[in-house]
């Protein structure tokens, strides 16, 4: 079973609410939840309705994978191997500091990916 996906977007640099996002790639991580493919699709279309801090991004989708690694799980992984945007889509996750890393495909392998 799939527990969480990771999106990753090419950004420029801006800010996104309270967040300040420097020029790159970057890996958002999040929880299947339901329904793994509605919210990545979601994510992948960047709806018009605002609801979590990922929307906020004013970035163009790359592409997304889905993971059988709990969602917590995967971003302590790549906190430890990659920048992170401090507090970005985790505040449900007292664990992690943070959901969105400054990472493209390298980020891969902490889910158990090969490349």
């Amino acid at each position: 079973m799939y527990k969480s996906y990771v999106v990753f977007f090419q950004c420029p640099r801006h800010r996104a609410g309270r967040f300040e996002i420097e020029e790159g790639v970057y890996a958002y991580v999040g929880s299947c939840g339901r329904s793994c493919i509605r919210r990545v699709a979601r994510h992948l279309t960047r709806p018009a309705k605002k609801r979590w801090h990922v929307d906020f991004l004013q970035c163009t989708p790359l592409y997304a994978v889905v993971t059988p690694l709990p969602e917590a799980e995967f971003a302590r992984r790549l906190s430890s191997a990659c920048p992170y945007v401090m507090g970005f889509g985790s505040t449900d996750d007292r664990e992690s500091p943070s959901h969105l890393f400054r990472c493209g495909a390298e980020a891969l392998p902490y889910a158990g990916f090969t490349i």
